[in-house]
């Protein structure tokens, strides 16, 4: 028997995926899609007598633009919408990283502390932390211990005899990192077209207990560079797609 429907209950979006024109490969995908809207609109030019009174009004184009957020900030949708791949590190192909890390003055003060990473240069300052966290003294770099200075070497940072066991300072520096992920953004690139898929599961009205897979198809796609991200936890990660 054929299969015909023309009602169709949505339960929800599974995911979407965008996919090169070329072989088909995912350039990238989402899967908690929220708020999905298609939105059509054509342009118009109307015919109008002597008198400038409209006769007939033509069609003569179609756009559409498909709007959603995904519920969970995503990294790969991020680089479709900066043109850019996502990074991936590994032993043989490290990411620049920076670090923030807060170190503790040991006891005794002269003793090494290891720092969680080896920066990939020498540290030129650190900065004690006050009571509520903010930045305090600065003490700066020196290849010879001495008052008020730190010594850093193969990782570890020694503290200047004045210092004072228990006292936190902050550090900041960059390491080559195996286990990050990176997306970069820039001037020059830009997301790039591809087909975009979307499933969606719902029902017949007339069997609801039999699912159903649908597939939004848009053969010629392209992510806009507009959006806006909030970096909290309820915040969302928008997309809008010319179609």
């Amino acid at each position: 028997m054929a299969f015909d429907i023309n009602n169709f209950l949505i339960d929800h979006v599974i995911r979407g995926a965008m996919l090169s024109q070329t072989d088909n490969t995912v350039m990238w995908s989402v899967n908690q899609i929220t708020d999905p809207s298609l939105s059509i609109t054509s342009e118009t030019a109307e015919a109008v007598d002597a008198l400038g009174t409209p006769i007939a009004t033509f069609n003569r184009a179609k756009s559409a633009e498909f709007s959603a957020a995904n519920s969970i900030f995503d990294l790969g949708l991020l680089a479709g919408q900066q043109g850019r791949d996502k990074e991936i590190a590994s032993s043989g192909s490290t990411i620049k990283t920076p670090a923030f890390e807060t170190i503790t003055v040991p006891s005794p003060n002269t003793t090494s502390v290891e720092l969680a990473h080896t920066p990939i240069d020498t540290p030129q300052a650190i900065y004690k932390l006050n009571g509520d966290d903010t930045l305090g003294t600065k003490l700066e770099y020196s290849a010879e211990a001495g008052t008020g200075k730190f010594t850093y070497s193969a990782g570890a940072i020694t503290f200047p005899t004045d210092s004072v066991a228990g006292d936190e300072y902050f550090v900041v520096y960059e390491y080559e990192a195996e286990e990050a992920v990176a997306v970069t953004g820039d001037s020059v690139n830009f997301p790039k077209a591809g087909k975009f898929l979307m499933e969606v599961l719902g029902t017949d009205v007339c069997d609801q207990s039999k699912l159903i897979h649908a597939y939004v198809e848009f053969p010629n796609a392209k992510l806009s560079t507009d959006f806006d991200l909030s970096f909290t936890t309820d915040g969302t990660h928008p997309l809008i797609l010319a179609a």
